[in-house]
């Protein structure tokens, strides 16, 4: 990533996008669902764009939304290193921030625009360059419970209320080694997967280690011991795993089938994906307010805006706006993505919500609970994401292709390691 933005051209001078009746074309580049657009059965929304086009009628907005945040990454690659001035504002995730803030001179510094919007501390500090521009405006952040299936519960003889659930788990104690060892007597019991993808559980486990991969002083520590522990520990879990990658067809089958998983590492964005695939009407899930090893932030996003859009400036004025405690708000109300700001954390709306198809669960004090829970800011550099990669490789190689053992998958990652430096 870092080698195609360098060749980033500058085409600022372009001509801005207009309509036929001379509006202000802004362009915007999403994925999976942020919340902003117009409430569809398929996507929840808080009709975002409407509202800011009635405020600003010599705007219109322009929304293209990639199915995943690896097909937004490609997209965004693509457009950033050609200049093609694809997108005025792209959507980010979190682990792409520190390659996005090593080059400032790409991305504007929205700094000015940005004075009126309050942000947790270290959603702030992961949006800015080394010499203090703000060119992240943060949207929202994913503090996870435990989603889990109460009718298999219920029909495996486990506790299904919620309250119970996390009891069952450890409650405040919870711990992996505890959330595997049920996992191991429900699959024993019933020959059904406890949960979804081996891929997605790591996701959220690495979050809970202050430097996974690289630590701070730039040294690579992806094949020391510690690591490859953690990897044996959660490979000797293949029995409890459904075997599917995230975001496959397969996976999204799953969700209300009668021999799916049981349960999930549910990040408050990702409940929006669970409704969808289940279907509105489906009473089968609900959440948990726990979470194994502590507080999981797992994902979480801003917004950018190159240097080279023709209509930067309007951009920015847009981006304040949806990042600001109101519109976050309106996003997590209306969508599940839970907000930044601790004005809106701290809103009425934001701690009463609940969700109807998770069995009307308290989802806003859920999350904000285990917002709470996080103690780790994790170090994220530049080389977090090739090696993160490589590492979910080999978890695929273990887990959903069944190709190679835990001991032959760490060897191959040891070597994709040492072949990308």
């Amino acid at each position: 990533m870092l080698a195609s933005l360098a060749a980033c051209g500058n085409s600022s001078s372009a001509s801005a996008s207009k309509t036929a009746d001379g509006k202000t074309i802004i362009k915007i580049q999403t994925f999976n669902n942020f919340g902003y657009g117009k409430p569809t059965n398929e996507r929840p929304g808080a009709d975002l764009w409407a509202q800011y086009e009635k405020l600003n009628p010599n705007v219109k907005v322009e929304e293209i939304v990639a199915a995943t945040s690896d097909d937004a990454r490609s997209a965004f690659n693509t457009a950033i290193s050609s200049g093609s001035n694809a997108y005025d504002v792209y959507a980010v995730d979190i682990n792409w921030m520190p390659s996005i803030t090593s080059m400032p001179d790409k991305f504007m510094d929205q700094t000015k625009y940005l004075k009126d919007n309050d942000w947790l501390d270290w959603k702030v500090e992961a949006g800015k360059t080394s010499d203090g521009k703000m060119i992240g405006a943060s949207n929202d952040i994913g503090p996870s419970a435990v989603c889990y299936r109460r009718d298999l519960f219920e029909k495996a003889g486990l506790p299904s209320d919620r309250a119970e659930v996390a009891k069952l788990l450890g409650g405040d104690s919870a711990t992996w080694d505890q959330y595997f060892q049920v996992g191991k007597e429900y699959t024993d019991k019933t020959g059904l997967p406890w949960y979804d993808s081996m891929g997605g559980t790591w996701a959220a486990m690495r979050t809970q280690n202050k430097e996974t991969y690289v630590k701070e002083d730039g040294t690579v520590i992806a094949t020391d011991d510690a690591l490859k522990k953690q990897f044996m520990d959660l490979t000797a879990t293949t029995d409890q795993s459904a075997h599917l990658n995230q975001w496959s067809d397969d996976w999204n089958a799953q969700f209300k089938s009668d021999k799916g998983f049981a349960t999930m590492i549910c990040p408050a964005w990702i409940v929006n994906n669970i409704k969808g695939n289940a279907g509105e009407d489906f009473k089968g899930w609900d959440i948990a307010d726990v979470t194994p090893g502590g507080g999981v932030n797992e994902g979480g996003s801003y917004l950018v805006i190159p240097e080279s859009s023709p209509v930067k400036e309007e951009a920015a004025k847009l981006v304040a706006w949806l990042t600001n405690a109101k519109q976050q708000v309106s996003v997590f109300t209306a969508a599940s993505n839970f907000p930044s700001s601790p004005t809106a954390l701290a809103d009425e709306k934001v701690t009463s919500k609940t969700d109807s198809f998770l069995n009307d669960a308290p989802t806003g004090q859920i999350f904000a609970n285990r917002a709470k829970a996080i103690t780790v800011d994790p170090y994220i550099g530049g080389q977090h994401f090739d090696i993160d990669a490589k590492f979910q490789d080999a978890i695929t190689r273990v887990d959903v292709n069944k190709e190679q053992s835990p001991e032959q998958s760490w060897k191959q990652f040891v070597q994709d390691v040492k072949a990308l430096s």
